[in-house]
């Protein structure tokens, strides 16, 4: 049986405010870092997780980030990283030779226009976001310290980039996996994305105009109960319905416990993770 990637939401913090953001959970205070210590302990026990991945919000903005990621690449997991990319070029936020320990890279790119990007809030409170260039220069950046670091952009697709055609900008770069997720719909508390919603027909329109070199597009319809969310406050998420439900907390119990409560989709998971340290 493969091993597992669990993905670490360490942080509900963010200098993006992007409207279809899934990651909206009910508590926004962050753990100390000895409990993420503990958390990962509790992962490396189980003997079923072998890869870790960070996420947020902005995972960078956790401030024991750097810490976190040597404990984790200590114990000998496969790490990788989500970010909305703005702030991996920050020295003062990320610890030197990161991308040296990462297999993978995944950034956020849900449109190369800044208007669209600032119409759906991918921007920090300035209104700056992650260009062409800047985007470039990071990706060169990353696979210039690590010839081997994998790279992948996430597209989550909703009413105001389903006309884009983006893949033709990503031609020229070393992009191992692409992404592209139909948004998905979640109302918690105030928090609606309702109307940047998208129907499959729409999807499907979206990736026929976006076809990807080298079978390197990731399509994904659905990610219910086959991504597996540790949330800020280190429980196991439910990702079923329109919010979360807390099935129990790796801080008060054995991930395998836990898990074997989890109505987990094996064949989802594994249907989109052919090799264990794909994300």
């Amino acid at each position: 049986m493969k091993k597992l990637k669990v993905n670490l939401h360490i942080t509900q913090y963010c200098n993006y405010h992007c409207r279809y953001c899934f990651a909206q959970f009910r508590e926004k205070q962050n753990l100390p870092l000895e409990d993420w210590e503990r958390i990962i302990d509790n992962l490396d026990a189980s003997g079923i997780v072998d890869s870790v991945n960070f996420a947020g919000g902005e995972p960078v903005l956790y401030p024991g980030f750097g810490a976190l990621v040597d404990y984790a690449f200590q114990k000998g997991f496969r790490l990788s990283v989500i970010s909305n990319g703005s702030l991996l070029m920050k020295k003062e936020l990320v610890p030197p030779g990161l991308f040296s320990k990462l297999e993978m890279l995944g950034i956020s790119v849900d449109s190369v226009n800044p208007s669209t990007l600032r119409a759906l809030g991918c921007c920090d409170p300035q209104g700056r976001v992650l260009d062409e260039e800047s985007l470039c220069r990071l990706i060169w950046t990353a696979k210039g310290e690590n010839p081997k670091l994998r790279i992948k952009l996430n597209t989550v697709v909703t009413k105001l980039n389903k006309g884009e055609q983006l893949s033709e900008f990503g031609a020229a770069l070393p992009i191992e996996r692409w992404k592209f997720l139909k948004m998905k719909l979640f109302e918690e508390g105030t928090f609606s994305n309702r109307n940047l919603q998208i129907s499959d027909e729409e999807f499907d329109r979206f990736l026929q105009q976006n076809p990807v070199k080298n079978d390197a597009a990731v399509k994904e319809y659905s990610l219910k109960r086959s991504y597996i969310i540790i949330d800020n406050r280190g429980n196991l998420i439910d990702n079923d319905s329109k919010n979360y439900n807390v099935i129990g907390s790796l801080l008060e119990e054995p991930f395998t416990d836990v898990f074997h409560r989890y109505a987990f989709d094996r064949e989802a998971y594994e249907s989109r993770y052919p090799i264990a340290s794909a994300s």
